[in-house]
């Protein structure tokens, strides 16, 4: 039963502490400390979310009866896979609060306060004495006593008295609490004052006035944020988390879909495409990844992995299936390198032809929690994420871009898509990643103006039999199945991809339009936890199938067949709607979002043709 009285609603926490506090940080701080304060990225210390959320959900366990019925799985979530697991998704979006005034005063997180450290003396566990020679020194911003004023958002779609009844729930849980932070029992961290208070969400930036007479295709959107993203991350080191730079369509795709679903009071997108437009054609929806670009520049491009250094030069090897006898210079040639051998000096002036956004890691480290909600033994564990630099003003210095594309539903509904999509997204999204991230969503101009790319494709009208057209991988793509090398020590990974681009060649009706000729490229295995129990619990073999994906930066060269409009023909559909999965891939791993997420209309697949880098060609 949908809910259309649902809004948007931002719930502002304000927490006063007494000081001293401490919420134990990750940086080791300056010599002679033992414990520093958490801060966030500008380095300003922070009342987790996390924290503030837990203890609130602890209270409402207790209590939940005693204060109308507060329910902590219905707003913080509950672990899990999903619903045939008991899994719950969260409808509170919950955020770090950020101490804002000492005394009253603006905090200032760049003011000099190394006098106002605490000390503290470590006791002896044998003996309950004082242990000689071991003082703890403990960071701290204010002297003892001070009154720090900790502010943060938290957002959720509510209906208006359900959504001030939950400020009233919260504020009441608080004010339960004694304390908060550690060192409770000698008194850090009282709590002196919590105000909580739920407002309709205002966007910053109004959805646009209306589009074209004919609405357009494809738009592209851009993505703002301070907060660090933790999003396609690996667990390199068994316990650390690192982020890529990279926002999956998968990603942006499922926090969408969570946004329609809580609007409407519903569990899944079917459930409401009676009444929405957009929930009707959800599964046509093609979004790709989103890139970081620099905050006024176009679209990047991953460096193509043809790209070699040479004699102090970078050049194109696309053209060579082998290395060449010789240079463009006729010079004979000596050593080359590719990007995995490159140094500092030869991928900088590249990167910055590049156009890709920077961004700086952020550690977190946390806690894992038991089924009790007491921590794990042994369970630290930490998310490397990344987060974009901002300007004197506290703006972004880069954003990421990405393109929703219509291609998939009918023509005549494309201006009711966009007029549900473009409020929808004007709230935001969010919980995107393991860090439940919230970023800012908007529109660019609509049009081939709103498409720049730093690197742009020539049109391909003029192919001719024959001719060489290097196809570079935007993003990851998943082109065969692991069964295809599996278990092989000698496997021949260009019958592979010959394989894969044939297959996706007679699947268009233009078989052997197009003939691979050589290829730069790399690979990753793609699966792990989460892929074994989200999207194969119930896989009746019990079987775990990891995916091996081709890696973004890829370069495949094709050779233009004996018809040539149908070569421009297969390039035109690829470049429009990304690479398909190929049958064997289809039939081995499957082809929908319940099987996993590396499908074209999450964004997987893109591909740019012959992208005008500027470089030269060996």
């Amino acid at each position: 039963m949908t809910s259309p009285t649902r809004q948007f609603h931002e719930l502002r926490l304000s927490i006063t502490l007494q000081s001293p506090y401490l919420v134990h940080g990750n940086d080791p701080g300056r010599y002679g400390l033992h414990a520093t304060l958490l801060t966030d990225p500008r380095g300003v210390p922070i009342l987790p979310g996390t924290l503030v959320a837990g203890r609130i959900a602890e209270a409402w366990t207790a209590h939940g009866q005693d204060l109308g019925g507060a329910d902590a799985d219905l707003w913080f979530g509950k672990p899990g896979y999903g619903p045939h697991d008991g899994g719950k998704r969260a409808r509170l979006q919950v955020a770090d609060l950020g101490l804002q005034s000492i005394n009253g005063q603006p905090f200032d997180a760049q003011a000099p306060r190394h006098d106002l450290d605490m000390a503290r003396v470590q006791i002896d566990p044998d003996t309950g004495s004082v242990r000689p020679a071991h003082l703890l020194m403990v960071e701290q911003v204010a002297p003892a006593g001070a009154e720090l004023c900790f502010e943060g958002r938290w957002h959720g779609w509510a209906e208006a008295e359900e959504a001030q009844r939950l400020a009233l729930q919260l504020r009441a849980a608080l004010l339960l609490q004694t304390q908060l932070g550690a060192w409770r029992n000698v008194g850090f961290g009282r709590l002196l004052s919590v105000q909580v208070e739920a407002h309709p969400h205002r966007p910053a930036t109004a959805p646009s006035s209306g589009l074209t007479a004919t609405p357009p295709r494809r738009r592209r959107w851009q993505i703002l944020t301070t907060e660090p993203l933790c999003i396609a991350s690996r667990s390199r080191r068994g316990n650390v988390f690192e982020s890529g730079d990279v926002i999956p369509g998968s990603a942006l795709l499922g926090a969408i879909a969570t946004s329609l679903c809580q609007r409407a009071g519903v569990a899944t997108v079917n459930a409401v495409s009676g009444s929405s437009v957009l929930a009707r054609h959800f599964d046509a929806l093609r979004c790709t990844h989103a890139l970081p670009a620099r905050r006024d520049g176009a679209r990047p491009a991953p460096l193509p992995q043809s790209l070699v250094t040479h004699a102090g030069q970078c050049v194109d090897a696309w053209r060579h299936a082998s290395p060449p006898p010789v240079d463009v210079h006729g010079r004979t040639l000596g050593p080359i390198a590719f990007q995995t051998d490159w140094k500092d000096a030869d991928r900088e002036p590249v990167v910055q032809r590049q156009g890709w956004g920077t961004t700086r890691p952020y550690l977190r480290v946390r806690t894992d929690i038991n089924a009790d909600g007491q921590a794990k033994e042994a369970g630290l564990f930490a998310y490397q994420s990344r987060v974009a630099p901002i300007d004197p003003q506290g703006q972004p210095l880069t954003r990421w871009l990405f393109d929703l594309d219509l291609s998939a539903v009918p023509q005549a509904d494309h201006a009711a898509v966009w007029s549900e999509l473009e409020p929808l997204l004007s709230h935001g999204l969010g919980p995107l990643g393991k860090t439940d991230a919230r970023v800012d969503v908007e529109a660019l101009p609509t049009g081939e103006a709103g498409l720049e790319a730093v690197w742009p494709e020539p049109p391909l009208a003029g192919l001719q039999p024959g001719q060489a057209v290097p196809l570079l991988l935007v993003s990851d793509a998943l082109l065969f199945p692991v069964t295809a090398v599996a278990d092989s020590p000698g496997v021949d990974l260009l019958a592979v991809y010959r394989e894969a681009f044939d297959s996706l060649q007679r699947s268009l009706g233009y078989p052997g339009a197009l003939h691979l000729s050589h290829f730069f490229a790399t690979q990753q295995l793609a699966g792990g936890d989460w892929l074994g129990g989200r999207r194969q619990s119930g896989d009746p073999s019990g079987s775990y199938r990891p995916m091996l994906l081709t890696e973004a930066g890829s370069v495949f060269v094709l050779t233009v067949g004996s018809d040539a409009a149908a070569a421009q023909a297969v390039l035109g559909h690829w470049q429009a709607h990304g690479l398909a999965l190929p049958p064997a891939v289809a039939q081995a791993h499957g082809a929908t979002w319940r099987d996993h997420p590396y499908l074209p209309c999450n964004g997987y697949g893109e591909i740019a043709v012959a992208p005008l880098h500027g470089l030269p060609a060996l």
